[in-house]
């Protein structure tokens, strides 16, 4: 699954340098986005656990400096549990904080660089889990036309994880990747939706455990 998201997302970004790119128009927008996921945990020697779906929701920015330079933020909690339909009494909240920053290097291609945050609660134990850490990336945007837009973002992730337990702590480097690929509709100059799908996977460099995060994103975004 990993590769081929890779492989589409670069099949996109290929594309994206190749076609003809409207202008994004400059200024300050903001709204909501959401993350209907479900989360893979894998430990060396066991069989891996999938989730139910759950759900992040919450507020995102987004800055554009004319045709070349662009921020992005957002700040997604969980508002329904990752839960494991084997362990019942396990039940997981998520905070997810991201900020880019992006140089676009030619119409329709650039480079982000950012930092991610995401924390993990488990409601019954306390154990809190954190992937935390620099964030670098490509971007690629194909318009078809004025009112839509094709999009892949491919970032590698320079983070590391800790995990905090009743008295002792845990830590390693803990690298990974996050794809997403999307649509974007531009419903008049000052506001817009996008729709995808987001792939998120890390490993611990030393426990070799990893965990994978998808499913589809949704968000609406007013210019200001």
């Amino acid at each position: 699954m990993r590769s081929m998201l890779i492989a589409m997302a670069a099949a996109i970004l290929a594309a994206g340098s190749g076609i003809a790119c409207a202008e994004e128009s400059p200024g300050v927008y903001a709204g909501v986005k959401t993350w209907v996921n479900d989360w893979t945990h894998e430990v060396p020697g066991f069989a891996g656990i999938t989730s139910d779906s759950a759900v992040l929701f919450g507020p995102a920015i987004e800055a554009r400096f004319g045709e070349e330079f662009f921020a992005e933020a957002s700040y997604l909690v969980s508002i329904s549990d990752y839960t494991f339909p084997d362990f019942q009494s396990t039940n997981f909240d998520r905070r997810d904080l991201e900020v880019t920053a992006g140089y676009m290097i030619v119409p329709g291609f650039g480079f982000v660089a950012g930092y991610k945050d995401t924390e993990l609660k488990d409601r019954a134990d306390g154990i809190r889990d954190r992937v935390y850490g620099p964030v670098l990336g490509v971007i690629a945007i194909a318009h078809p036309d004025a009112s839509v837009s094709f999009f892949a973002k491919v970032n590698y992730l320079l983070t590391r994880f800790k995990e905090e337990l009743p008295g002792s702590v845990f830590e390693e480097g803990s690298p990974g990747w996050i794809v997403e690929l999307g649509i974007k509709f531009e419903f008049t100059e000052k506001a817009f939706g996008t729709f995808g799908y987001k792939y998120e996977w890390n490993r611990g460099n030393n426990s070799d455990v990893t965990d994978a995060f998808s499913g589809l994103t949704l968000g609406v975004m007013f210019g200001f």
